[in-house]
């Protein structure tokens, strides 16, 4: 009986110290994010000679993510899915047009500085939805990309926190209602803020 005690008494304390030797940035994570965006569209008419009239918004972006990280020592690879909405409005002089939720799937690749700091770039799809607005027009969702570049520094035991900027591209299209041959534009630039916790 007694070899059992000390047996249990051992793996008590040894279970910290294999917790607090287990690599950083490694296996699934769950988190929230916060920050800036910046939409900017060109509206150019079909026209002779074309006419672009061009709009860019600011707004409050917030969200959260999931992801799974790959530590292989020096580097770190993984997966991360995220769901975002914005505040905002792009106003053309003829039409108004909104930002709705946007869904991002990328994959992120880095390198340890410290061992707890990990600088690293991602890119991957992102699906964004705008409405038209002012008058009352179609909503449609956008696919396209998006790239970005951060840093994530632990700050405690299985907590983490980012700073990331992203550039996403959503292509042109021909709108219908706002003018026969008019084409939009959509870009998007953000600086995001995010905290990770890790099980």
């Amino acid at each position: 009986m007694s070899r059992i005690a000390i047996a249990l008494l051992a793996t008590a304390i040894a279970a910290p110290a294999l917790a607090q030797d287990a690599p950083n940035f490694n296996g699934p994570y769950v988190g929230v994010q916060l920050g800036w965006q910046q939409d900017r569209q060109s509206l150019t008419t079909g026209t002779v000679p074309p006419a672009t009239a061009r709009a860019k918004g600011d707004g409050f972006a917030y969200g959260g993510q999931i992801g799974y990280d790959f530590n292989l020592g020096s580097a770190v690879v993984g997966i991360e899915t995220s769901l975002t909405g914005r505040t905002g409005t792009n106003r053309f002089p003829t039409f108004d047009l909104e930002a709705g939720r946007t869904i991002n799937v990328t994959g992120r690749a880095g390198f340890l500085v410290t061992p707890e700091g990990l600088l690293y770039a991602r890119g991957g799809y992102s699906n964004a939805r705008f409405t038209i607005v002012n008058p009352v027009g179609p909503a449609e969702t956008r696919d396209g990309w998006t790239v970005g570049a951060g840093y994530e520094h632990v700050l405690g035991r299985n907590v983490s926190a980012r700073l990331e900027y992203n550039y996403a591209d959503y292509g042109d299209d021909l709108l219908p209602g706002i003018g026969g041959g008019s084409r939009l534009n959509y870009h998007r630039h953000a600086v995001m803020t995010g905290l990770n916790f890790r099980f």
